[in-house]
């Protein structure tokens, strides 16, 4: 057992210095390229530049303290068991690098918007199946990374409250994907990227509507906390229902790496995040190491040792079980006197040959007993010893008293 405790800490000091060195090795080129694609987490509970902290809590207050629910599963699985999904006027936000979704997704989504519902997305890039689904089109120029060196408009609004040329600026990712200016009839452009590209679009779907930006710099710490940018997110949700029934907040699908495989478990949860699948597979190593060190054979163990009975009781309520079948009282009660003076004498160390008062008085002092007691128990004694006959009564008079001396001495 104490091999294995020392052979599971050493492994725990192992790996926790292994992950400090990767830690700090990997402080360097972060330093070096400051703002990356590989930082971007758009997550509501990151506060990093590229987190998404500030405009998760910017949507509380813009809904009037309707407050986002998170979701942490595919969309399919959440409509399918949130029924609240199924009903008109909620805003549903997926903001993602890029979204990767299957065909059950996209028709939960497009099922979702048909009813009268708001789906706004902000991905850099969407997959072929989403737009396929609602039948729009993306031109990919290519991307462009950090240049801190210049300032580029990086989102503007097609609006006819801000004068042509207003733009919200940034320094950061430069993102220059596009929609086809081919569309249906039901797309209204919203907003162009810094080459002047319709970038923020919006389709009508049955009863709702479908919002894309392809820009979720857009949606981040460090684009909103830049100057008068906060108004660039202002002006987005002013497309959106004032007084919505219920907002959802995804965080799915901003963590997949790649196209989704196969049905979506718990674990597919758990696997996608670094923390967690390290956490995941520590657990299963440690639960290893257990099962081999603790699966050996054991030393039986010992059975406890039971407590000693008082023997003088034992024998006494034997041998009165004997002689009361026969229903001989007297022969009983000389008995039961012969084996009571035969312990007061082994027991205590006295004379039992005169039964006076001295003989009570030492008997109470030593066995513990108040002296009236001892001194009704003797006289029963000397009175059974000289008497003919013994009644049951007496017999049984007699029996208790002698119980509870045997019980209670010390």
């Amino acid at each position: 057992m104490r091999t294995a405790i020392v052979i599971i800490i050493s492994l725990l000091l192992v790996l926790m210095i292994s992950l400090l060195f990767i830690g700090g090795s990997a402080v360097q080129p972060q330093m070096k390229d400051r703002l990356s694609r590989r930082q971007a987490t758009y997550s509501s509970r990151d506060k990093q530049p590229l987190g998404s902290y500030v405009p998760f809590r910017v949507l509380e207050h813009f809904f009037h303290d309707t407050k986002p629910r998170t979701v942490t599963r595919p969309f399919a699985y959440s409509y399918r068991n949130d029924a609240n999904l199924k009903k008109h006027g909620n805003v549903y936000f997926i903001v993602a690098g890029d979204l990767y979704t299957t065909e059950q997704d996209v028709l939960a989504m497009r099922n979702f918007v048909s009813a009268g519902n708001r789906l706004f997305v902000a991905v850099e890039q969407t997959d072929s199946l989403f737009e396929s689904a609602f039948r729009f089109s993306i031109r990919r120029p290519g991307r462009f990374f950090y240049d801190d060196s210049r300032k580029e408009a990086a989102q503007s609004f097609v609006n006819s409250e801000f004068a042509p040329d207003t733009a919200f600026t940034s320094q950061g990712l430069q993102m220059v994907n596009y929609l086809d200016r081919t569309q249906p009839a039901n797309t209204t452009i919203l907003g162009n990227n810094a080459s002047h590209e319709p970038n923020f679009f919006r389709i009508r779907v049955g009863k709702g509507y479908l919002f894309v930006l392809l820009n979720p710099m857009a949606w981040t710490n460090y684009f909103l906390l830049k100057d008068d940018n906060i108004k660039a997110l202002e002006t987005q949700l002013a497309y959106l229902p004032e007084y919505p029934d219920r907002i959802y907040w995804d965080e799915y699908y901003k963590g997949l790496q790649g196209p989704q495989r196969g049905d979506f478990s718990n674990w597919q949860v758990l696997l996608k995040h670094p923390a967690l699948r390290w956490a995941l597979w520590l657990a299963v190593l440690l639960l290893l190491l257990y099962v081999l060190f603790e699966g050996k054979r054991r030393q039986r163990l010992i059975p406890p040792k039971p407590v000693l009975a008082n023997a003088s009781l034992d024998f006494a309520e034997t041998l009165g079980r004997l002689y009361y079948l026969h229903h001989n009282n007297s022969n009983l009660a000389q008995k039961m006197a012969q084996h009571l003076l035969e312990h007061i004498r082994n027991r205590y160390y006295l004379n039992t040959s005169q039964l006076n008062d001295e003989f009570v008085t030492a008997l109470s002092r030593k066995s513990g007993h108040p002296h009236d007691e001892i001194k009704a128990l003797v006289a029963q004694t000397h009175y059974l010893r000289e008497a003919g006959s013994v009644a049951d009564h007496e017999l049984q008079h007699y029996y208790n008293s002698i119980y509870q001396f045997y019980l209670k001495a010390s």
